[in-house]
């Protein structure tokens, strides 16, 4: 606006015989610098708009989107690109399939941190003896019909899914992803990631057969308040000549950091205090935003392309023979983990899933076992070691902060440390 004043003010003082000419000529470096200065002035402005408008609508999203009585997860934008929607939906699908494939050392990836360990192992080539004490001789059995009688124990018909609710028991085959490359039954395509699910006769031959590379489990998902808490056990039996080995891990999903909870804290407020606050916070974010909206841009730009070249390379490798890991490392959920319990009876329910899954579990194999004339006496002591000694999940004498895992002086991983010495 100044240049455009000043010019018009030195043409009216200029006489017809061209004297404007020579005011143009005089202050030419004037008019320049205005130009700038309003150039500046209105691109400054322009900025602190969209700086304020994209927070006013964040605020937006935020208050009528996110909060808790108002998120709708179907209501989640589309992805942009097919790449994107198939991946995704890729990712959907592996919360149904039956296949697992994990990198470094933790198989159960995707389900917390280790919460509780037991183990027997039994002698059952005894049979149970006759009314007249004469020993009977067992019946034939194999890994797999006792998985399918635990799968029974918990099922939703006559199992312990049907008196607590949301409890899912499924079995899963867990393979280390360097030992997949080459089987076409885990690895259609060697160049793509690994399918969802297998045939069912995968899962039924790594339990009769197990291997050091893929073994299946009887998994059992039990998910609380609102998916804040989810206990999942996995359960595994060997049958081997006249041996029966057992074992069953609890992990533990906790609730999650408090940085992400910060959302509860909010709610809709006027539209005269949403606006002030864009505007107030856009003067102080300006500055900033046009400094580093340049390496922004370019590093969008940039992103998509090392990312190609970088899948180039490896596809390129592994053509050539390089033993790719397949296995997925950690889980979003898991990376969001706190390790604080905020509730009294949230941590009274992650020890009852405890509890309750591992006597249905130690019933079913008794159960199972009994009916194929097994001698039991050495089954019920092992178990009775196993319920006589404290099962402590954390301290929850204060019930705004339980903690777990190797470090907590009260954890499960000290229980079962003594548990281990003592038998």
């Amino acid at each position: 606006m100044g240049a455009e004043v000043f010019a018009d003010a030195c043409s009216q003082r200029s006489s017809p015989s061209g004297d404007v000419r020579l005011y143009r000529c005089r202050f030419s470096p004037i008019l320049s610098l205005a130009a700038d200065t309003d150039y500046a002035s209105d691109s400054a402005f322009i900025a602190w708009q969209a700086v304020s408008l994209e927070y006013l609508e964040r605020i937006h999203i935020l208050t009528q989107k996110m909060l808790r009585d108002r998120f709708d997860p179907d209501d989640a934008p589309r992805a942009h690109s097919d790449r994107d929607r198939t991946r995704l939906e890729e990712v959907e699908k592996r919360r149904d399939g039956n296949l697992v494939v994990f990198s470094g050392h933790s198989a159960f990836i995707g389900s917390g941190q280790r919460l509780h360990y037991q183990r027997i192992l039994l002698d059952v080539s005894r049979g149970r003896e006759d009314e007249e004490g004469t020993p009977v001789k067992p019946d034939e059995f194999t890994s797999q019909d006792l998985h399918a009688a635990i799968v029974r124990a918990f099922d939703g018909e006559i199992g312990l899914a049907k008196s607590l609710a949301n409890i899912k028991v499924y079995e899963l085959l867990f393979v280390n992803g360097l030992h997949i490359q080459g089987n076409d039954q885990l690895l259609p395509n060697s160049l793509r990631s690994p399918p969802t699910s297998v045939d069912r006769s995968l899962l039924i031959a790594a339990t009769l057969r197990p291997t050091a590379e893929a073994r299946s489990y009887v998994c059992v998902e039990m998910p609380g308040w609102q998916g804040q808490l989810v206990v999942t056990m996995f359960i595994r039996a060997v049958h081997t000549g006249d041996s029966l080995y057992v074992d069953w891990t609890f992990q533990v999903l906790p609730p999650l950091k408090d940085q992400f909870l910060q959302i509860d804290r909010l709610y809709e407020t006027s539209r005269y205090r949403q606006v002030s606050t864009s505007l107030l916070t856009g003067i102080r974010m300006v500055v900033p935003a046009l400094f580093s909206s340049p390496f922004k841009v370019v590093r969008t730009w940039r992103l998509p392309r090392i990312a190609r070249r970088r899948q180039a390379h490896q596809s390129h490798a592994i053509r050539k023979g390089y033993v790719f890991d397949y296995g997925a490392q950690q889980s979003i959920r898991e990376d969001a983990c706190g390790t604080r319990r905020r509730h009294y009876f949230l941590a009274r329910d992650e020890t009852m899933y405890l509890l309750l899954a591992q006597q249905t579990l130690t019933r079913a194999v008794r159960v199972f076992l009994k009916d194929h004339n097994v001698y039991l006496e050495q089954f019920d002591d092992q178990v009775k070691i196993i319920f006589d000694n404290s099962i402590k999940v954390g301290n929850i004498n204060n019930s705004t902060g339980v903690t777990i895992g190797d470090n907590n002086n009260n954890s499960s991983a000290k229980d079962n440390g003594s548990q281990k010495g003592e038998k």
